[in-house]
């Protein structure tokens, strides 16, 4: 269920910072605005890191290492957000580091792949 809960959390983030980045800009730390980059294009390079790793979520696809990457992610955002915005972003980093820990559930393509094949002889 935790899987599901961060493919949509991701998942739907990612698809509002695509459909409207503008909207997103604001929340950019101001260390941003140094970059070669314009901010409503950090903005949909981020909505696509963030569908593509809910995708791969949602399949189980590499789960322990995506779950990690987008932890840290988020981890940062919560660190550059601060308040209350801040705090409610490192209680998600921290849902989003506990699929780190624990072993691919029977629904992922890990779990699946990790099998011994059925019926395989010695």
């Amino acid at each position: 269920m935790l899987r599901l809960a961060l493919v949509a959390l991701y998942g739907w983030f990612g698809v509002m910072q695509l459909q409207d980045p503008s909207v997103w800009v604001g929340f950019l730390p101001e260390a941003t605005g140094y970059l070669p980059i314009p901010g409503e294009m950090l903005v949909r390079l981020n909505g696509w890191f963030e569908v593509v790793a809910a995708a791969t979520l949602l399949l189980g696809v590499y789960t322990r290492a995506v779950a990690f990457v987008l932890g840290a992610h988020l981890a940062g955002i919560a660190i550059t957000a601060g308040g209350a915005i801040g705090v409610r972003d490192a209680t998600l980093a921290i849902a989003t580091f506990i699929l780190t820990l624990n072993a691919p559930d029977s629904w992922t393509v890990d779990a699946r792949s990790a099998r011994p094949p059925e019926n395989a002889s010695s």
